[in-house]
């Protein structure tokens, strides 16, 4: 196996845009998806307004609230005591 050494400053770059990469997944590309769909399928079967990407948010956010409350999701942080 080959090792690459790689410059700590190139390393944080990488890194950077890895995680920039994972939370465009998790949640813009999700609140887009969900403002797209509002527009675009809701306003045209109902006489309900279009929505603005904050709202959309606030949409994604009560869904993963009411994922969380109905116990599909479930979230654990264990502390220990350093004696």
């Amino acid at each position: 196996m080959k090792v690459y050494q790689f410059h700590p400053l190139a390393a944080a770059i990488v890194f950077t845009i890895l995680i920039m990469g994972v939370f465009g997944l998790v949640v813009v590309l999700p609140i887009a998806f969900i403002a797209w769909t509002w527009n675009a399928v809701v306003t045209n079967v109902s006489s309900l307004p279009h929505i603005g990407v904050w709202q959309a948010g606030l949409l994604y956010l009560a869904l993963a609230t009411m994922l969380y409350l109905f116990g599909f999701v479930q979230i654990e942080v264990e502390a220990n005591k350093i004696e």
